[in-house]
């Protein structure tokens, strides 16, 4: 009984830590000066969005939206006493109205995170009574307080601001779910024909070599499809490149390119297998830093991403490389068929549990994998999982047995394609989950009318 009770405070405070953690570790708007849905009496010289984590005001911007339909966009800057501060200088008189102030930063997840909330400034004659119109009312009335603007702005803890649902990068996700597949899939072969002994003389050198090649020039493109999705202007200029890089994702973006085409050169030009392996696999590893993982749980979802990684790697590696061993040599494919076969089963396990951890700590509920199209992705992942299983289990103990017959080896080799069309839809999945925002945290009714999270 005291075990139990113990195991459920143990529960409950993870569960407690993970919210608090997924609350903090996400570029969130906490509060602003002029509060969403406020009522100014004078205008605001300044706009200032107090975010959860460190913002980099040149990857940032603030539009202000004027009654009128017009907008433009403020100069910003940081809070030189708080980095989290992000503040917009208004220029111009401003009438009275409804004014909507949009936001775009850059989260810890290498992902732009945008919103909008609106604010009413009283005006003289027709306009006043307009925007008095206009202007949403809040009930109940938050309690009125002076800001330091002197503004006489109606503030509350948090402002009842939405993040804006920003489309999926195509290209960007493409590029780094086919990046990371052919750099996994070279990989992988390689590590096989490293372990393989006597039976080296039988390398796929131009496999390994062009799939390390596709998925180096993949990451380089992802790189840079990836600094236009998060480029407040859409523009890549030096001011925006040095600041990307002058940011921890940005130089942990930069380290898994540089570690890529430092694996193409190591196998294509100083044909070298152990280190070609060893900066490709440090490519893996730094891949499983960047995304989600680096936002959510970092001390969990990181190790569970960099061996989800390494895994798949090997699977999908063990599997091109008995294709290729069925073509060339059919006994040097028996004799290869139950290594691979085992190290898939372990292979197998570790995908299969660190992704169940990554889900965990990524979606609030089982709910989420059907309301959410996060959740959605993953549940076509664990389907996909499912259809892996399945077929590895009917190679390990169906087709296996019978390898030492004549079509033995075909038949194993007909499989295995299948096997590896499945997996590819699961890592071109992959690429489009890392730019999926995951599901958001459930608000209460209360938190919901007042602005206040939970």
């Amino acid at each position: 009984m005291r075990a139990a009770t113990i195991f459920l405070c143990l529960v409950f405070c993870a569960a407690v830590a993970h919210a608090a953690t997924r609350v903090l570790l996400h570029a969130t708007l906490l509060r602003s000066t002029p509060a969403a849905k406020s009522h100014l009496t004078k205008p605001p010289e300044t706009i200032r969005l107090v975010f959860s984590e460190q913002i980099v005001p040149e990857l940032s911007q603030i539009t202000l939206g004027r009654p009128d339909g017009s907008s433009s966009q403020l100069r910003v800057a940081t809070d030189p006493h708080d980095v989290h501060t992000l503040v917009g200088s208004v220029v111009g008189d401003l009438a009275g109205g409804v004014y909507k102030v949009s936001w775009r930063v850059l989260s810890s997840d290498g992902h732009p995170v945008g919103g909008s909330f609106t604010f009413s400034l009283e005006g003289t004659g027709d306009t006043a009574r307009a925007g008095a119109i206009a202007a949403p009312p809040i009930t109940p009335p938050p309690t009125t307080l002076r800001d330091s603007a002197g503004t006489g702005s109606t503030t509350s803890p948090s402002p009842a601001a939405m993040p804006e649902d920003k489309p999926v990068p195509v290209l960007a996700a493409l590029f780094r779910g086919l990046g990371l597949g052919a750099m996994m899939l070279g990989l992988g072969v390689l590590f096989f024909v490293s372990t393989s002994r006597e039976r080296r003389n039988l390398a796929p050198p131009k496999v390994i070599v062009r799939a390390i090649t596709i998925g180096a020039i993949l990451l380089v493109a992802h790189m840079i499809a990836w600094l236009d999705h998060v480029s407040p202007s859409g523009s890549l200029s030096g001011d925006f490149l040095g600041s990307v890089l002058g940011s921890t994702i940005g130089r942990v973006e930069l380290l898994r390119t540089i570690l890529a085409l430092l694996a193409l050169w190591a196998i294509a030009v100083a044909r070298r297998n152990t280190p070609a392996l060893m900066l490709g696999g440090a490519c893996l590893l730094v891949s499983g830093a960047i995304g989600h993982p680096a936002a959510i749980d970092p001390y969990w979802t990181i190790p569970a991403k960099m061996m989800h990684l390494l895994a798949g790697s090997v699977w999908i590696g063990g599997l091109v490389w008995l294709i290729w061993l069925s073509r060339c040599d059919d006994a040097a494919c028996r004799i290869e068929a139950g290594r691979v076969s085992s190290v898939a089963l372990v292979s197998v396990i570790v995908i299969a549990l660190s992704g169940l951890l990554e889900t965990f700590f990524f979606l609030n509920t089982p709910a989420d994998l059907i309301d959410s199209r996060y959740g959605q992705r993953v549940l076509a992942k664990m389907i996909g999982l499912a259809i892996l299983v399945g077929i590895g289990a009917y190679n390990r103990f169906g087709l296996l047995p019978r390898l030492h017959a004549v079509e033995g080896p075909e038949r194993l080799s007909r499989s295995m394609k299948a096997e590896i069309a499945v997996l590819t839809m699961i890592i071109l999945i992959g690429g489009f989950l890392a730019y999926e925002p995951t599901p958001p945290l459930p608000r209460s009714p209360t938190a919901a009318s007042t602005g206040i999270p939970d």
